[in-house]
């Protein structure tokens, strides 16, 4: 009501009043305790602020004035201090304050500052020792963790205002005292930082005067504050007066409008109750008509939009209805099926008792559903999932059958593609290496029940590697695919063809003769003919490819062997096929076997070697021209506990073709790193460099970069006296990723040298691109390269190139005084071999360094 309306804005606007009942707001009361409250705060924070901007000047003058007197102190007096200096590490406090006392540095200092405000001054050494104060008992102090200290070390004047309760000056022990002290840096004629001197001026007058304004300001501004604060509670107050005695005008007035108010509220009333019975009573029939015409038209959308094909029917069969998904579906219309039974979509493929389970669910469980199959109007077959339930009526009979189907063509199709990629090579289309094995079991079962004869051959494309790199992988891929049809020519329909990756392909032939003389020599006729297609040339777009393929043969069927145990006699087979130089066939014989069993037995003990931590590092000296120890590079060697320390020889080459060297070269390089930081605290040790070996499977290892900064980090290793030893084999996959985590390591210090320069095919065209410091000519040059001149003229080739590279060179392997003669004459002057050490356990190589 608009009466109701006006008391409460009136009751709003004037909250807190004592009126009948009603409260006003005390605005003298309020206004009184607010302004105190701001009066007394802006005072304190004046003054605060006066006092923060006069110290804060305070500070600035005196650091100036600091400085100017250091730098007259440093002009005047600082060749005093310089011996002090220079002198302190190996001086005790006692010495300092007896030298100190000789040349009268007390004196001099007290009759240099006096006339200025300075009370104290230290002088220190760079690394934080106090050489010299007024104060004696403080020579020899530590300061180096002082925040002070450390600014001034690295060129800036850091100053600090405190209050002491007693300090010693130059005029004696003096008590109650506000001191400014400032650490600043003495330069020398270079203008490098030499020393810091710390100097104490005595502020305690300025702190005082500055005190006793402070005080006066905040009374003098609380004074003002007051005044304005009495003028204005006469205005409130002259304001509150008037505000009450219009308050109290409004509440007569409102007290009248009130009793009108109230009657005419209670005839609303009456009237509206009879009219919101008569409303409630229409919304309910109105709510009930809609909510069936709502169902009605949802059963019809969901009907007709639905993805799924319905179909209803009555209690015998006679389809009543159907949804346009049923005709997108069947290909039948609404008009061809009604009135029909579903046995018009029976494709035949169900016999009578499927039906009748069917007819059993639906009478005992009012439901069935389950995968079918139907026809088509055109006659096409499909698969659908089809979904059954029984409607009952009233009276609990069935009245209609409803069916709901969604047709599973599409996903049938799917699921054979998925198969189909689950055992096929998709560049190839050729069974893959797990429907291989199946394959290769299930003719072994057969093998041995029919006695027939079997042969796995092993076909490893020849450089195809060197192809990817120059034609790129997509003429590649376009290479494998014409293999994969070639040896499909090679074989019976009965025999497999296989690709179980990269540019390996295996051809498994069944039913060979019973004796394995004539199985073998039918291999070997397949092998022969698999030789001459590969070797025909490739049509590629740019040019035609020519290439060869290693086969490796073994047969089986004369006993028992295991799908693994076969593929990989293959393949040691066509190993040995490559051994022999390529483009021919091996076949497997017991000493492969051999081979491949001490291969396992070594691999099982270089595991349990990891574990059990079995491994030592060695250092092999390298050299300069004058026969000084430059640096070592780190060899592991394994400490067998039966056999003793087995040959690099006999484990390396295992290890870098496994995983295993990821946690030993990581072991290798926590290793010398550890040493690298030792050596850092040794005066004799402190120069050499660490080159640790570094192997493409291990460079290539995705987390390399941060492993090798880790193990920096956790040691406390300088990295320039790492060097890591690359291998050109490292070069032959992705080159730019080559280069990018050298560059990383590059940039942290870290240097890189090319190991077994010369030895590889790739590098020369990127060795401008790589960041490396230094050449390794490898030791199978050095060892003919008096009698070869050919390892002579390779030798000169890469002291010259590294020379025009900018590149350091180092020779490995050298035994002789000729050899080495030979290589300073050519212009190499490090060098590393048994002439100068053998490679040494950590003990010996470092008493070793420290003799040579």
């Amino acid at each position: 009501m608009l009466i109701d309306t006006l008391r409460e804005g009136h009751e709003v606007d004037h909250a807190g009043t004592k009126s009948h009942g009603r409260t006003r707001f005390a605005l003298k009361q309020y206004f009184s305790l607010s302004s105190l409250l701001c009066t007394v705060l802006t005072a304190v924070v004046l003054g605060w602020s006066y006092q923060h901007l006069a110290l804060g000047d305070l500070k600035y003058l005196a650091e100036g004035r600091n400085i100017a007197l250091t730098n007259a102190f440093a002009n005047a007096l600082w060749p005093n201090f310089a011996t002090l200096v220079d002198d302190h590490p190996d001086a005790t406090a006692e010495v300092l304050r007896l030298h100190a006392q000789e040349i009268h540095l007390q004196d001099l200092v007290v009759q240099h500052m006096k006339g200025t405000e300075v009370v104290k001054v230290k002088v220190y050494a760079l690394n934080g020792v106090t050489v010299f104060s007024t104060d004696p008992r403080q020579t020899g102090e530590d300061k180096s963790s002082n925040a002070g200290f450390l600014a001034a070390r690295e060129g800036r004047v850091a100053s600090v205002l405190n209050h002491r309760d007693t300090m010693d000056t130059f005029e004696g022990t003096v008590t109650d005292l506000d001191v400014i002290s400032s650490y600043l840096p003495v330069r020398n004629d270079r203008k490098a930082i030499v020393g810091v001197i710390e100097i104490y001026s005595d502020v305690t007058a300025f702190v005082v005067h500055l005190e006793e304004t402070r005080r006066i300001v905040i009374g003098i501004v609380f004074g003002l504050l007051a005044l304005l604060y009495g003028l204005l509670y006469l205005l409130v107050a002259r304001a509150q007066g008037i505000i009450d005695r219009q308050s109290s005008e409004l509440e007569a007035s409102l007290n009248a409008l009130e009793l009108a108010n109230r009657e005419l509220d209670h005839r609303v009333q009456e009237r509206t109750q009879a009219l919101n019975e008569t409303n409630r009573n229409l919304i309910k029939e109105i709510d009930v008509r809609r909510a069936a015409e709502k169902q009605l038209k949802l059963a019809a959308e969901v009907f007709d939009n639905a993805k799924e094909g319905i179909m209803i029917t009555d209690a015998d069969q006679q389809i009543l209805a159907v949804n346009d998904a049923f005709t997108r579906m069947t290909g039948y219309s609404a008009d061809e099926v009604v009135g029909q039974t579903p046995r018009l979509l029976n494709s035949g493929r169900q016999d009578a008792a499927f039906y009748a389970t069917i007819w059993a669910a639906l009478t005992s469980e009012m439901h069935w559903q389950g995968e079918i199959w139907n026809r088509r109007k055109n006659g096409e077959v499909f698969p659908e999932w089809l979904s059954i339930a029984a409607v009952r009526d009233e009276e609990a009979s069935v009245s209609h059958y409803v069916a709901v189907f969604s047709d599973l063509t599409q996903r049938k199709a799917a699921e054979r593609k998925i198969d189909h990629l689950a055992f096929y090579d998709i560049l190839t289309d050729l069974p893959n290496r797990r429907l291989l094995l199946d394959r290769l079991q299930h003719a072994l079962t057969a093998s041995s029940r029919t006695g027939r004869g079997g042969a796995l051959l092993f076909v490893d494309l020849d450089n195809f590697k060197s192809l990817n790199d120059i034609v790129g992988r997509d003429q590649g891929d376009l290479v494998l695919q014409q293999v994969a049809q070639r040896l499909a020519g090679c074989v019976r329909a009965s025999d497999t063809v296989s690709r179980p990756g990269s540019d390996e392909f295996v051809v498994m032939l069944e039913e060979l003769s019973e004796g394995a003389q004539e199985a073998a020599t039918q291999a070997e006729m397949v092998g022969e003919k698999i030789l001459a297609a590969l070797s025909q040339v490739y049509p590629l777009a740019s040019y035609a490819h020519h290439s060869t393929v290693s086969i490796g043969i073994a047969l089986f069927g004369d006993r028992q062997e295991g799908v693994d145990e076969l593929l990989q006699r293959a393949e040691s087979a066509m190993h040995h096929a490559k051994g022999a130089g390529r483009n021919t066939l091996r076949f497997f014989d017991p000493s492969m076997q051999a081979v491949i069993t001490a291969r396992a037995a070594l691999e099982a003990g270089l595991r349990e070697a990891v574990q059990r931590e079995q491994f030592l590092v060695y250092y092999q000296a390298q050299v300069d021209s004058s026969g000084r120890v430059t640096g070592a590079e780190a060899l592991l060697r394994w400490l067998h506990p039966e056999r003793g320390l087995v040959s690099p020889a006999e484990f390396i080459p295992l290890v870098e073709a496994t995983r295993l060297i990821l946690p030993i070269g990581q072991w290798v390089l926590d290793t010398a790193c550890e040493r690298l930081a030792a050596w850092a605290d040794q005066p004799a040790l402190a120069h050499l460099t660490i080159a640790v070996n570094v192997s493409a499977r291990q460079f290539h290892d995705e987390g390399f970069v941060d492993q090798v900064l880790a193990a920096l980090a956790r040691s406390g290793a300088r990295p320039q006296r790492l060097k890591l030893e690359l291998t050109e084999s490292l070069l032959v996959d992705d080159v730019d990723q080559v280069i990018a985590k050298m560059s990383v390591l590059k940039a942290k210090g870290v240097d890189f040298s090319l190991d077994d320069f010369g030895t590889g095919y790739s590098s020369l065209s990127y060795l401008k691109r790589l960041p490396l410091d230094q050449l390794k000519i490898d030791q199978s040059f050095i060892r003919n390269i008096l009698t070869d001149t050919n390892d002579a003229a390779i030798a000169r080739m890469v002291v010259v190139l590294a020379e025009s590279l900018g590149l350091a060179v180092i020779a490995e392997g050298v035994e002789t005084e000729a050899q080495r003669d030979f290589l300073a004459s050519q212009g190499c002057h490090a060098y590393q071999g048994y002439l100068f050490s053998r490679p040494l356990p950590v003990e010996g190589f470092e008493a070793f360094a420290q003799r040579a």
